[in-house]
């Protein structure tokens, strides 16, 4: 029977009358022990109940095998399906995580940053905007980092990332096929590289349909459900407006339907709306988004693999993954009918 006492590895050695260093061994797989002793001394850790410390065995090497993930708002579905994947993905390799929020401000993505180094974590995991100074900061930190759908003009990092400026496309040119001409395009943040691919995207299939991009048209966001309600009121206050619409992010283009339930507004029969992400929010009753997957799991498990690779091997080349995008099609966009 197990005992209660939290047994410590040099009672499992004293009571063994082995060394330390051949329990550690034979409990972490490593060689030099016989099968024989290292079959006993698992049985034997097994009946007392002892567990090894891990996380002063992580700090004699010098980090702890924790790995953080920065992302820019918990409440986010996306970001929350991510990191379960992530984090189910880290668990099969002996990482566990730990969660910053940084609400998209930089000062709390650069002490959270900051807090990862201090910790000794073993590695970090970005979802969020850096700049080039910030990259420097990173740099002089030496802490393996990964990217997640965010790209960097220096080369010397690992990142999976869905190609975005192929979502942006794909979006509009479903608009496009469906009889739209004129077509709008609600912003992310503007500093973040994903909005700025999309909007590429987005651009170069008007032109290659010689639609005309109109500046007002082109309308700033943030990524929150409030600031996509902000944009249906101010979109319906104009008296002139796109039949169609490529919204940010699913989370804004619920906002935005929310408003045009309260307004009678019908989706698709008045205005069609593509979005990004694919969350689960976004196939309820009532808001079956019509929106380009990001192959969350996919892009989770590669994050966690590329991270293990980065804190395990330290000289391996580095590998950039682009992962491509999805339309899924629903039920807030059809076929443009000229009224």
């Amino acid at each position: 029977m197990k005992s209660k006492k939290k047994y410590t590895i040099t009672d499992v050695a004293d009571m063994l009358g082995v060394s330390r260093a051949t329990v550690s061994r034979a409990l972490n797989g490593t060689s030099g022990v016989g099968p024989e002793l290292r079959e006993k001394i698992i049985a034997f850790a097994e009946e007392i109940g002892y567990r090894p410390n891990t996380l002063a065995r992580s700090l004699s090497k010098g980090r702890v095998n924790i790995i953080g993930l920065i992302f820019g708002d918990v409440r986010n579905p996306f970001y929350s399906e991510l990191t379960f994947y992530i984090q189910k993905a880290l668990e099969r390799y002996g990482y566990t995580v730990m969660i910053f929020n940084s609400e998209y401000d930089r000062e709390r993505e650069a002490r959270s940053i900051e807090t990862a180094r201090e910790l000794c974590l073993a590695g970090l995991i970005l979802f969020t905007v850096v700049t080039n100074m910030e990259e420097e900061q990173l740099r002089a930190m030496n802490i393996p980092i990964v990217f997640v759908n965010r790209t960097l003009e220096l080369q010397n990092y690992d990142s999976v990332l869905l190609d975005n400026f192929r979502a942006g496309y794909i979006a509009t040119m479903h608009l496009i096929e469906l009889g739209h001409k004129r077509i709008g395009f609600v912003c992310g943040h503007q500093q973040s590289s994903v909005t700025v691919q999309r909007f590429e995207g987005y651009r170069q299939a008007l032109k290659t349909y010689y639609l005309t991009m109109q500046e007002e048209d082109v309308i700033p966001g943030d990524l929150k459900m409030k600031r996509g309600y902000e944009v249906a009121e101010e979109f319906f206050r104009r008296e002139e407006r796109p039949s169609a619409l490529v919204i940010g992010n699913d989370l804004m283009a619920l906002g935005f339907l929310d408003c045009c339930k309260e307004k009678e507004i019908e989706i698709p029969e008045e205005l069609s709306i593509v979005s990004f992400d694919n969350i689960d929010f976004a196939n309820l009753n009532g808001f079956k988004l019509t929106t380009i997957s990001q192959r969350v799991e996919e892009m989770g498990e590669k994050a966690a693999e590329l991270m293990v690779r980065r804190v395990e091997h330290p000289e391996s080349e580095y590998k950039r993954i682009i992962l491509e995008p999805q339309l899924v099609v629903r039920d807030t966009t059809r076929e443009y009918k000229e009224t």
